[in-house]
Protein backbone atom coordinates (compact mmCIF):
# COMPACT_ATOMS: atom_id res chain seq x y z
CA UNK A 1 0.00 0.00 0.00
CA UNK A 2 1.53 3.70 -0.85
CA UNK A 3 2.21 5.70 1.91
CA UNK A 4 0.59 9.11 2.86
CA UNK A 5 1.88 12.37 2.28
CA UNK A 6 2.25 15.40 4.89
CA UNK A 7 -1.44 16.98 3.76
CA UNK A 8 -3.34 13.44 3.36
CA UNK A 9 -1.93 12.70 6.94
CA UNK A 10 -2.69 15.86 8.23
CA UNK A 11 -6.49 15.82 7.24
CA UNK A 12 -6.36 12.51 9.39
CA UNK A 13 -5.17 13.80 12.21
CA UNK A 14 -8.11 16.23 12.28
CA UNK A 15 -10.13 13.85 11.82
CA UNK A 16 -8.81 12.06 15.12
CA UNK A 17 -9.39 15.42 16.51
CA UNK A 18 -12.81 15.97 16.01
CA UNK A 19 -13.78 12.38 16.64
CA UNK A 20 -11.52 13.01 20.03
CA UNK A 21 -13.27 16.30 20.67
CA UNK A 22 -16.69 14.22 20.31
CA UNK A 23 -15.77 11.36 22.85
CA UNK A 24 -15.47 13.76 25.77
CA UNK A 25 -12.53 13.16 27.91
CA UNK A 26 -9.64 15.28 27.84
CA UNK A 27 -10.27 18.39 25.57
CA UNK A 28 -6.65 18.92 25.41
CA UNK A 29 -5.80 15.64 23.19
CA UNK A 30 -8.07 16.84 20.28
CA UNK A 31 -6.52 20.00 20.39
CA UNK A 32 -2.65 18.64 20.79
CA UNK A 33 -3.90 16.39 17.24
CA UNK A 34 -4.89 19.45 15.93
CA UNK A 35 -2.21 21.11 16.41
CA UNK A 36 0.06 18.50 14.84
CA UNK A 37 -2.31 18.48 12.01
CA UNK A 38 -1.46 22.08 11.68
CA UNK A 39 2.55 21.60 11.88
CA UNK A 40 2.18 18.47 9.17
CA UNK A 41 0.30 20.77 7.03
CA UNK A 42 2.96 23.37 6.79
CA UNK A 43 5.64 21.00 6.06
CA UNK A 44 8.18 21.48 3.08
CA UNK A 45 9.92 18.90 3.36
CA UNK A 46 8.17 15.27 2.43
CA UNK A 47 7.34 13.47 5.51
CA UNK A 48 8.80 10.25 4.46
CA UNK A 49 11.90 12.02 4.72
CA UNK A 50 11.13 12.96 8.05
CA UNK A 51 10.19 9.77 9.25
CA UNK A 52 13.22 7.84 7.62
CA UNK A 53 15.89 10.27 9.43
CA UNK A 54 13.42 9.59 12.22
CA UNK A 55 13.22 13.39 12.83
CA UNK A 56 9.16 13.29 13.52
CA UNK A 57 9.81 14.27 17.06
CA UNK A 58 11.09 17.33 16.09
CA UNK A 59 8.31 18.90 14.34
CA UNK A 60 5.90 21.55 17.14
CA UNK A 61 3.23 19.60 18.53
CA UNK A 62 4.80 15.87 17.91
CA UNK A 63 5.73 14.06 20.77
CA UNK A 64 5.87 10.36 21.69
CA UNK A 65 1.73 9.25 21.31
CA UNK A 66 1.45 11.28 18.28
CA UNK A 67 4.29 9.98 16.19
CA UNK A 68 3.35 6.81 16.35
CA UNK A 69 -0.42 7.84 15.15
CA UNK A 70 1.16 10.41 12.42
CA UNK A 71 3.83 7.19 11.46
CA UNK A 72 0.81 4.58 11.25
CA UNK A 73 -1.23 7.16 8.98
CA UNK A 74 1.45 7.65 7.03
CA UNK A 75 2.34 4.08 6.10
CA UNK A 76 -1.38 2.88 5.85
CA UNK A 77 -3.67 5.71 5.93
CA UNK A 78 -5.91 4.38 9.11
CA UNK A 79 -5.11 3.34 12.68
CA UNK A 80 -7.01 1.23 14.86
CA UNK A 81 -8.09 4.37 17.35
CA UNK A 82 -9.22 6.09 14.42
CA UNK A 83 -11.44 3.20 13.01
CA UNK A 84 -13.02 2.53 16.61
CA UNK A 85 -13.86 6.23 16.93
CA UNK A 86 -15.83 6.54 13.11
CA UNK A 87 -17.43 3.21 14.25
CA UNK A 88 -18.67 5.22 17.14
CA UNK A 89 -20.12 8.16 15.74
CA UNK A 90 -21.05 8.45 11.91
CA UNK A 91 -19.00 10.94 9.58
CA UNK A 92 -21.90 13.73 8.83
CA UNK A 93 -21.82 14.37 13.05
CA UNK A 94 -18.15 15.76 12.43
CA UNK A 95 -19.93 18.36 10.16
CA UNK A 96 -22.01 19.89 12.74
CA UNK A 97 -18.67 20.55 14.74
CA UNK A 98 -18.14 23.24 11.86
CA UNK A 99 -21.18 25.33 13.08
CA UNK A 100 -20.17 28.35 15.18
CA UNK A 101 -21.06 27.95 18.27
CA UNK A 102 -21.53 24.68 18.26
CA UNK A 103 -19.19 23.03 20.83
CA UNK A 104 -18.41 19.05 20.80
CA UNK A 105 -20.70 18.03 24.15
CA UNK A 106 -24.04 19.50 22.13
CA UNK A 107 -23.29 18.08 18.94
CA UNK A 108 -22.65 15.17 20.95
CA UNK A 109 -26.34 15.49 22.53
CA UNK A 110 -27.83 16.55 19.12
CA UNK A 111 -26.62 13.41 17.66
CA UNK A 112 -27.98 10.77 20.70
CA UNK A 113 -30.74 12.66 22.07
CA UNK A 114 -32.62 13.44 18.44
CA UNK A 115 -30.80 11.31 16.09
CA UNK A 116 -29.09 13.97 14.20
CA UNK A 117 -26.14 12.89 11.66
CA UNK A 118 -25.95 15.52 9.64
CA UNK A 119 -25.63 19.47 8.70
CA UNK A 120 -28.75 18.65 6.71
CA UNK A 121 -30.79 16.71 9.44
CA UNK A 122 -29.39 19.81 12.34
CA UNK A 123 -31.12 22.51 10.03
CA UNK A 124 -34.34 20.61 9.63
CA UNK A 125 -34.77 19.68 13.52
CA UNK A 126 -34.13 23.28 14.12
CA UNK A 127 -36.47 25.01 11.94
CA UNK A 128 -39.25 21.70 13.00
CA UNK A 129 -38.50 23.35 16.84
CA UNK A 130 -37.41 20.06 18.18
CA UNK A 131 -34.24 21.02 19.33
CA UNK A 132 -35.55 23.45 21.98
CA UNK A 133 -37.67 20.81 23.48
CA UNK A 134 -34.69 18.47 24.03
CA UNK A 135 -33.26 18.46 27.61
CA UNK A 136 -30.33 20.29 27.74
CA UNK A 137 -30.54 22.31 24.59
CA UNK A 138 -32.91 24.77 24.16
CA UNK A 139 -34.65 27.90 22.15
CA UNK A 140 -31.23 29.83 22.29
CA UNK A 141 -28.73 26.70 21.04
CA UNK A 142 -31.49 26.41 18.27
CA UNK A 143 -31.33 30.18 17.60
CA UNK A 144 -28.23 30.30 17.33
CA UNK A 145 -27.71 26.83 15.13
CA UNK A 146 -30.57 28.46 12.65
CA UNK A 147 -28.29 31.98 12.22
CA UNK A 148 -25.33 30.59 12.31
CA UNK A 149 -26.35 28.09 9.06
CA UNK A 150 -28.04 31.09 7.39
CA UNK A 151 -25.08 33.20 7.63
CA UNK A 152 -22.95 30.03 5.81
CA UNK A 153 -25.52 29.19 3.15
CA UNK A 154 -25.44 33.37 2.26
CA UNK A 155 -21.52 32.85 1.77
CA UNK A 156 -22.00 29.78 0.02
CA UNK A 157 -19.72 30.04 -3.38
CA UNK A 158 -18.27 33.44 -2.26
CA UNK A 159 -14.17 33.29 -1.88
CA UNK A 160 -11.80 35.29 0.47
CA UNK A 161 -9.86 37.85 -1.48
CA UNK A 162 -6.51 36.14 -1.07
CA UNK A 163 -8.08 32.85 -2.50
CA UNK A 164 -10.06 34.74 -5.30
CA UNK A 165 -6.84 36.40 -6.80
CA UNK A 166 -5.45 32.86 -7.87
Amino acid sequence: MASHDATAVAQLLREFAGRSSLRGGNPYRAKAYARAADSLAALVVPLEQIIEAGRLKEIPGIGDAISDIVTKLHRTGTHPSLEAMRKEIPAGVLEMLAVPGLRPDKVLKLYKTLGITSLADLEQAAREDRIKGAKGLGGALQAKILQSLAIAHSGAGRLHMHRAAF
